[in-house]
C-alpha cells in the first residue's frame, strides 16, 4: 500500500511538473509596449496554467499516437535508447576498470588519482564535452586524423562515439563511488582475515569484496542512470545527432503543442529507463538480503 501511494504521488508530481514547465514562460512579460525590461505577471502564469491543465484533460488533445508511430520518430527513439543502454555498459566497464586499477596502486599514487577524479568531477559536463570536441577538431584540421565519426550526416548517425562521450563523466563518478566503497570495505575484518590466510589482493577483490559491494552499488546505480540520461541531451545537441531529444524539442517548439502529447512522448522515453532502474534496485535489495545486509 505504501509503494502504491508512493507511485501515485510520483505520477501526480510528474504531471504537475510538466504543467508548471509549460506555463512558466507566461510568468514573464515585457513592461509596457516597447520596453526591453522583463517583469513578472502572476495572473498570466495562473491563466496559462489553467489553460494548459484544461488542454491536458481534453479528449481531442489525446490523438497523438499516429504521430508517434511514424518511422522517423521510431528511428529516433530506438537510436537514443540504444545510446543510453550501451553508454551504461561503457560506464560500468570504464568505472570498474578505474576502480580496480586504483586498488592495485601504491598508497603514494592513490592520492594523485583521487585529485584527478575530483578535478574532473568539479568541471561542468558541457565544458568537458566541448573540450573533447575541440581536441577532435584540432586533430582533424591540423593532422587530418579523424578518430571517429562525430556528426550525423546523410541519414547515418554515429554510434560508438556518442556512446563513449556519453559515458565518460558517469564512469568517473562511478569510479569515485566504487573507490570509496572499496576502501571502506578493505578495512573490514573478513578482508584482514583473508590477508592473514595469505590470500592475494586479486582474490580478495574479485572473490570476496566484489560480492559484498554489488548490493550497495546496485541500490545507488540510479544516479548513474540519470547522469547518462542528462548527458544525452548535451551530446545529441552538440554533435547534431538526429535522436529522440530532437523529436521532443521539435514537439515542444510547436505552437499550441498538446500537454498530453508531450507527457506521452516523455513517458514513453522514460519508461525503459525507469524499468531498468527498478530492476537494478530490486536485484540490489535481494542480493543484499541474501548476504545479510540491511539496505
Amino acid at each position: 500500500m505504501k509503494k502504491l501511494v508512493h507511485y501515485i504521488l510520483l505520477s501526480l508530481t510528474s504531471v504537475a511538473g510538466l504543467l508548471f514547465f509549460m506555463s512558466f514562460p507566461a510568468l514573464f512579460t515585457f513592461r509596457g509596449g516597447d520596453s526591453e525590461h522583463l517583469g513578472i505577471k502572476l495572473s498570466a502564469f495562473f491563466k496559462g496554467l489553467a489553460e494548459t491543465s484544461t488542454q491536458l484533460i481534453k479528449p481531442s488533445s489525446w490523438q497523438f499516437f499516429e504521430g508517434w508511430f511514424r518511422e522517423t520518430v521510431i528511428d529516433r527513439y530506438t537510436y537514443s535508447i540504444e545510446i543510453i543502454f550501451v553508454s551504461l555498459l561503457f560506464t560500468i566497464f570504464i568505472g570498474s576498470l578505474i576502480a580496480y586499477a586504483f586498488m592495485h596502486l601504491s598508497y603514494s599514487h592513490r592520492s594523485k588519482v583521487k585529485h584527478f577524479l575530483n578535478f574532473f568531477e568539479g568541471l561542468p559536463d558541457l565544458l568537458i564535452i566541448f573540450m573533447i570536441q575541440m581536441v577532435l577538431f584540432t586533430l582533424y584540421r591540423e593532422f587530418h586524423i579523424r578518430i571517429v565519426t562525430m556528426y550525423g550526416l546523410a541519414g547515418k548517425e554515429p554510434l560508438i562515439f556518442p556512446m563513449i562521450i556519453n559515458s565518460i563523466l558517469p564512469s568517473l563518478f562511478l569510479a569515485q563511488f566504487l573507490i570509496k566503497i572499496m576502501e571502506e570495505e578493505f578495512e573490514k575484518h573478513y578482508i584482514l582475515l583473508g590477508q592473514a590466510k595469505g590470500l592475494s589482493k586479486m582474490q580478495l577483490l574479485f572473490t570476496h569484496l566484489t560480492r559484498n559491494i554489488v548490493p550497495i552499488v546496485s541500490i545507488h546505480f540510479k544516479t548513474i542512470i540519470y547522469l547518462v540520461l542528462t548527458n544525452l541531451v548535451l551530446v545529441e545537441h552538440m554533435f547534431i545527432l538526429d535522436g529522440y531529444i530532437q523529436e521532443l524539442y521539435n514537439l515542444m517548439m510547436e505552437q499550441g503543442a498538446s500537454p498530453a502529447s508531450i507527457l506521452f512522448y516523455v513517458g514513453v522515453f522514460m519508461l525503459p529507463v525507469f524499468i531498468v532502474e527498478r530492476l537494478v534496485t530490486f536485484f540490489g535489495k535481494n542480493a543484499g538480503k541474501a548476504r545479510g545486509l540491511n539496505i
